[in-house]
């Protein structure tokens, strides 16, 4: 069986509809992407409270953040 490639889509969930901060090969660099944009809700946005997980960000318990993986065909 052949190992299908993996892409990583670091996911905004704070408005009405998923955006995505970009995708990424490479699960680390989309960790690292987590990080930056939950640092930046609480530089723009006065998001304190942020809770930085590996693959989300949660926001009084409401997931702001989060990578979606998806397998290329």
């Amino acid at each position: 069986m052949d190992q299908r490639e993996m892409i990583y889509g670091v996911c905004d969930k704070t408005g009405s509809s998923d955006s995505y901060f970009g995708f990424f090969k490479n699960e680390k660099d989309a960790e690292h992407e987590v990080e930056t944009q939950a640092n930046r809700l609480k530089e723009d946005l006065g998001m304190m409270g942020i809770d930085i997980q590996t693959d989300r960000a949660l926001f009084n318990g409401k997931l702001v953040v989060v990578i979606h993986s998806y397998v290329l065909r």
